[in-house]
Formats: C-alpha cells, sequence, structure tokens
C-alpha cells in the first residue's frame, strides 16, 4: 500500500498506550441543528437510515419504526424531547441513525449528521451541569459543546 507508514502508526499506538490517564470516547453529532457530544459507550451502532413507518397516536418525538438488521427500532426526534428550537432536519447523505444501547428497547435518534470522534480525558469531563439532558460543556478546540445525557431520552 503506497504512503502506509505502519512505523508511524505503531508510535502512534505506542505513544497512546504510554498514556495513562484514562479517556471517554465521544462522538460529535449534530441534531435538529444543534451540535452535542454523545458518548461512545451509549451507542449500539451508527446505521444509515431506513425507511421509517409512522405510528399513529404516539407521542409528537417518535418519528416512527424501522427494521434495522431484523430488529423494530423505534426512532425518535431528539430535539423534540430536548426542546430544541428547530425541526429534524429532511434525510440528506449525512443523516444517521444512532442506535444505543438499551436492556429492553431498541431505541435509535435521528442525527442530521456524525462528525468526527474525540478522545477526552475523563478527569476534564464535567461531573454533573444539573441540567436534566446535558452533563455540562466540554471545550474542543476553540468552542464548547454540550454532552448529550442519553439517559434521559430514554425516561
Amino acid at each position: 500500500m503506497a504512503g502506509l507508514d505502519i512505523q508511524a502508526i505503531q508510535d502512534a499506538k505506542d505513544a497512546l498506550s504510554e498514556d495513562k490517564v484514562p479517556h471517554s470516547e465521544f462522538m460529535r453529532v449534530a441534531m435538529n441543528g444543534t451540535i452535542f457530544l454523545v458518548a461512545v459507550d451509549a451507542v449500539a451502532s451508527v446505521v444509515r437510515p431506513a425507511a421509517v413507518t409512522p405510528v399513529p397516536m404516539a407521542p409528537d418525538h417518535l418519528i416512527g419504526v424501522t427494521n434495522i438488521r431484523g430488529q423494530i427500532c423505534c426512532i425518535i426526534d431528539a430535539g423534540k424531547v430536548l426542546k430544541l428550537p428547530e425541526p429534524v432536519q429532511e434525510k440528506t447523505m449525512q443523516t444517521r441513525f444512532l442506535l444505543l444501547r438499551h436492556d429492553r428497547v431498541h431505541l435509535g435518534l435521528w442525527v442530521e449528521s456524525v462528525a468526527d470522534l474525540y478522545s477526552i480525558p475523563t478527569v476534564e469531563i464535567p461531573v454533573d451541569s444539573g441540567e436534566k439532558h446535558s452533563k455540562g460543556l466540554i471545550r474542543v478546540g476553540n468552542e464548547e459543546i454540550p454532552i448529550l445525557r442519553v439517559a434521559a431520552l430514554l425516561d
């Protein structure tokens, strides 16, 4: 493979393994025009959207249900739960479903995009902001991004 520097990759892996500070992994997502960080361990998988069937008389935050790998998943508009000002955006090439980890229900979030992955030292993660849907803000580059409290969406 041209251009692949195996030694540089190994050096980077060695540098990461020498770092004894625990890290948590987050993905940057856009939901209803708002940017959030979502803990990677709260997400079972990220999939391209499938056809969603509306459910009559369902709560307004339930977009509908879809079949993903043989499992019926409820797809929700987290923006309605979070009371975000923008409505869910139309499906694009960047739209994804974040399938969440939960013991009893197969639940997915409609997100406009999944942009980046971040490894953040655990000591930099806010313990609790007291907000229902956010654990607090983390500075990434020159912006502060809220960490979505995924468990609050499941209540």
